[in-house]
């Protein structure tokens, strides 16, 4: 994993922001993108900043954890919302159409993905969001390299 940014944000709107520029400096479609971090770290938060560079409402974006996908229509491209949070085996994330969301392009964002790290198919970003106080947050965003795409 190489590091491609690294950002310190004060407030949610800051992280919304960087979750914006995250979108337009580095996805390109189709692309995996697996968010970590405590709960109330801003996962979501990040992902409405992400919609909104594809011109999805931010009001529309809410967080997957009871309904696992929330499927979103960008202008360029989907974005696909999942939260692997409750799930604990692989044979749970295929069930839940994780290969078919992966091969329809678009940008899929796993909140959790941190649990099956090893075995996610690269390339694939891997955004981490720690809580450095109430409002200020800290975001490493890492790249696996590897696959058909060598970015970045």
């Amino acid at each position: 994993m190489r590091e491609v940014a690294f950002w310190r944000t004060e407030s949610p709107e800051e992280t919304k922001r960087r979750g914006r520029e995250f979108v337009l400096e580095f996805c390109r479609s189709p692309v995996l993108v697996l968010l970590s971090g405590e709960l109330g770290a801003g996962k979501t938060v990040f992902v409405k900043g992400m919609a909104q560079a594809l011109g999805i409402p931010e009001s529309e974006v809410r967080s997957p954890t009871f309904s696992l996908v929330h499927e979103y229509s960008g202008k360029s491209c989907p974005l696909y919302h999942m939260d692997f949070y409750r799930l604990s085996r692989w044979e749970e994330v295929v069930d839940l159409g994780f290969p078919e969301y992966l091969e329809e392009g678009g940008i899929v964002v796993v909140e959790w993905g941190e649990k099956f790290l090893s075995l996610f198919p690269p390339p694939f970003f891997w955004v981490q969001i720690g809580i450095v106080d109430e409002c200020a947050r800290r975001i490493r965003v890492t790249h696996s390299g590897g696959g058909d795409d060598s970015r970045p």
